[in-house]
């Protein structure tokens, strides 16, 4: 940390060049293995080397040697300073880059540790910047302790500039259907509203949930992937004793695929650790390279817990969030809150995200057989269009959110609070239009969450729908300190939107 000073360029770790110069070596065995998948299995006996295998060597150690001197260039021309408004990165050769991220504008700090990176003890510091995927940075690599350093300089300043500037959100509006085909508006605040940032300086945290390697391989164990992994095992060793390539050519690559699904779900579940503070969440997991994401608890738009069939008598449950401003994972098996957890461990999880998310509801609708007071059914109707879990779907609504339960093998409660509700939309195909039944979605930002609620009457989205669009626009306008538009009273009327969204008329309900 020595060579390191605020407001100055600083220089990436001298190793940077070899870790860069690994991945490509890894890509590129990566890329001589797939090559040779087709001959492995069977279905194409041509050798692509054409016999040659060290000329063939030589020339992938070539490129390998050319990868880590790109590298190497590249490293001299990349440096990162901190500014008293910006973090700022410059790089590039050819094409030189200069970007400047405003504290103001930062929504997550994150560390991570590859596997190369972790015997060297370099981490990476990626940085998430409201704007989408592009407006992210990372800062690699850097000695661990100087990661962390830089990190916590980042957060507190990004506190302060968000102190002693507060952001105010203008409304905007939604358009979203009703059933009759007329557009509806729902004000909604824009994605770039005020939010508390994580404090300035670290506070303690307390550890909620830490899941044990035990459960982890028993997770994996009962997965779709494991099962289709153990029955296939018998047929590939079959075939390769009678010499029917022909199976070899069609269960290889699906295995080859399962199996890496498992490796990918083993590697990023190990180590699991939930920690949790009044403002953030913070997660670390992995086996062979280690994350640190930290999750702030008022950029959380919709939350999930769900639970596969097989898990059940084992009381195990899944977590899901979506988080506004934050590039989402693209791993399904690390995108959880916590991936498989118990009840208990869901309950404290769910108690450090506060008052917003109603744990008695929450719990009810995750453990409830059937709906019961305070919940909302679906008709006997929509038996038609989901014979086996009508009687268990629905839907509940408390001062601060939408409670939805869903499933009968895979259960889910999906919890979205009023204030974070984008915009909402009644949807009905053909099939709920013949039987008088419709959907209600309510948008969130991306992520894996997707609120819904299926196969209702359609007096009864119709009523949901005008009811949501008010609960929402008070919750904002309370949340954010603006005063709420003028709206019709929910079951009497809706807003009919024009076609370009350019002006509103109040038109009675049918």
């Amino acid at each position: 940390m020595s060579d390191f000073h605020e407001g100055v360029w600083t220089k990436f770790h001298p190793l940077t060049p070899i870790l860069r110069g690994g991945v490509m070596a890894v890509a590129a065995v990566g890329y001589v293995v797939s090559q040779q998948v087709d001959r492995i299995f069977g279905s194409d006996g041509a050798d692509p080397t054409g016999g040659h295998w060290l000329l063939a060597a030589a020339g992938l150690a070539v490129v390998l040697v050319l990868g880590v001197v790109a590298a190497w260039i590249s490293w001299q021309a990349a440096s990162f300073r901190l500014s008293p408004t910006n973090v700022e990165l410059r790089s590039g050769v050819v094409r030189k880059q200069h970007r400047q991220v405003r504290y103001d504008r930062i929504q997550a700090v994150d560390i991570t540790r590859p596997l190369l990176a972790r015997i060297f003890g370099l981490s990476a510091v990626k940085i998430e910047a409201a704007g989408g995927s592009d407006s992210s940075v990372t800062l690699s690599f850097l000695a661990d302790g100087l990661a962390q350093h830089v990190r916590e300089t980042i957060i507190g300043r990004t506190h302060d500039s968000r102190s002693s500037h507060p952001a105010s959100a203008p409304a905007v509006s939604a358009r979203s259907t009703s059933p009759d085909g007329a557009l509806v508006s729902s004000p909604v605040e824009s994605e770039e509203f005020h939010v508390e940032a994580a404090p300035a300086r670290p506070i303690p945290e307390a550890l909620i949930a830490r899941i044990p390697a035990a459960r982890v391989w028993a997770a994996t164990a009962m997965s779709a992937n494991a099962v289709f992994v153990i029955l296939a095992v018998p047929a590939v060793i079959v075939a390769f004793i009678t010499g029917n390539l022909a199976w070899l050519t069609f269960l290889g690559p699906l295995f080859l695929g399962a199996g890496g699904s498992l490796l990918g779900r083993l590697t990023g579940w190990m180590n699991f650790e939930v920690h949790g503070s009044p403002d953030v969440i913070r997660v670390r997991h992995g086996l062979t390279e280690v994350r640190a994401r930290t999750v702030p608890i008022q950029r959380i738009q919709a939350v999930e817990v769900s639970q596969p069939l097989l898990w059940r008598p084992l009381a195990w449950w899944r977590i899901r969030v979506n988080v506004a401003g934050v590039e989402q994972e693209e791993n399904t098996n690390t995108d959880a809150l916590i991936p498989v957890g118990s009840q208990e461990e869901v309950v404290r999880i769910l108690t450090v995200l506060g008052p917003t998310w109603p744990l008695p509801d929450v719990l009810a609708a995750m453990t409830a057989e059937e709906t019961g007071p305070g919940m909302v059914g679906l008709p006997r109707s929509a038996r038609w269009l989901d014979p086996l879990s009508w009687r268990r779907r629905g839907y509940a609504v408390t001062d601060t959110a939408v409670v939805i339960r869903t499933g009968r093998f895979t259960r889910a409660a999906v919890v979205v609070p009023h204030a974070r509700i984008q915009s909402s939309q009644v949807q009905q195909g053909p099939i709920e239009r013949r039987l008088d039944l419709a959907s209600v979605a309510f948008h969130s930002t991306l992520g894996p969450v997707l609120p819904s609620v299926d196969h209702l009457s359609t007096e009864q989205a119709r009523t949901l729908l005008n009811e949501q669009i008010q609960r929402s626009s008070r919750a904002r306008a309370h949340e954010f300190g603006i005063p709420a538009p003028s709206l019709p009273r929910a079951g009497v009327g809706a807003l009919r939107s024009q076609e370009d969204g350019s002006s509103d008329e109040f038109a009675p309900g049918r």
